[in-house]
């Protein structure tokens, strides 16, 4: 039910099968299947964790690169991969790409 007002995914299938003549009641059903095969999926084929705040900050001071430089690289604040290094906030996406960069063996971190 919340999906229905808050995802705009959910939102533009709802008016779509509203406007093909569903139900409202098919229309929930729709969505109650939709949903068992996302949490079916998530269940089955987890994604992959992303690297701990701790190895972050170890790769980062091995390779030399002040937290601003690499708060630069990827467009967020210095207090935020600070937060992420201490493992006080959760950022899968960006952990996983700061490690990347961090270990690319084309790539050099010039620290200034």
């Amino acid at each position: 039910m919340s999906r229905r007002t808050c995802d705009q995914r959910t939102i533009a299938y709802v008016a779509r099968r509203t406007a093909e003549g569903l139900s409202t009641r098919e229309i929930t059903r729709c969505l109650k299947r939709y949903i068992a095969r996302e949490v079916h999926r998530a269940i089955t084929r987890p994604l992959p964790l992303a690297p701990r705040g701790a190895v972050l900050r170890d790769l980062r001071i091995q390779t030399g690169q002040p937290l601003r430089i690499v708060a630069d690289q990827f467009e967020i604040t210095t207090q935020r991969l600070s937060r992420i290094e201490r493992g006080l906030t959760r950022d899968p996406a960006t952990q996983t790409q700061i490690h990347a960069w961090l270990t690319a063996p084309d790539t050099t971190h010039i620290a200034a």
